[in-house]
């Protein structure tokens, strides 16, 4: 069975129509039952290129299975680019689940500037892997980058609805 990858920005737009008040864009407070992982800015090196490379991110969604998330990251100061490339990964023969994936991009004062979300279903024995590209028009105030992940039970869109309050709140 091919595993669903749903599309985040029609999710958002729907979510975006139906909320009545965005989340507050301050970073993880807006996310539920989410186990983080911080890469500050300062762990990044920079490339010959001028590019920052950040340490990769890795963590189990469901801590007794074989199944993990992989995320690289890097960042283009001169364009502002942010460049997210995640992997999920389920050595599991017999499970399959939904997969949420957050990456909230921090300014000092713990706003969110960028946000990554995604729910996929991975099926049993499946790797998937995605490459995602953001615009930061303030990517000099980023200082960490908050990687959270779970697995989704209540299924597909969890959490779209947060996602779509987030970028309200990034955009206002």
């Amino acid at each position: 069975m091919a595993s669903l990858l749903h599309a985040s920005p029609l999710a958002t737009l729907a979510a975006i129509l139906t909320l009545g008040s965005p989340a507050s864009a301050d970073g993880r407070a807006d996310w539920d039952a989410y186990a983080w992982q911080e890469i500050r800015l300062a762990e990044c090196t920079a490339t010959e290129s001028g590019i920052l490379a950040c340490p990769p991110f890795r963590e189990k969604w469901d801590w007794k299975r074989n199944q993990w998330i992989d995320i690289a990251i890097t960042l283009d100061p001169a364009s502002g680019a942010i460049a997210l490339t995640q992997r999920l990964t389920n050595s599991d023969p017999r499970d399959d689940d939904h997969v949420c994936v957050t990456a909230l991009a921090l300014s000092a004062a713990g706003n969110t500037l960028v946000a990554h979300h995604q729910n996929w279903h991975v099926d049993a024995g499946e790797v998937v892997e995605r490459t995602f590209a953001y615009t930061a028009p303030h990517l000099e105030q980023i200082v960490s980058i908050q990687i959270g992940s779970k697995q989704c039970r209540q299924g597909a869109r969890q959490d779209d609805a947060t996602y779509a309050g987030v970028l309200a709140g990034i955009q206002s």
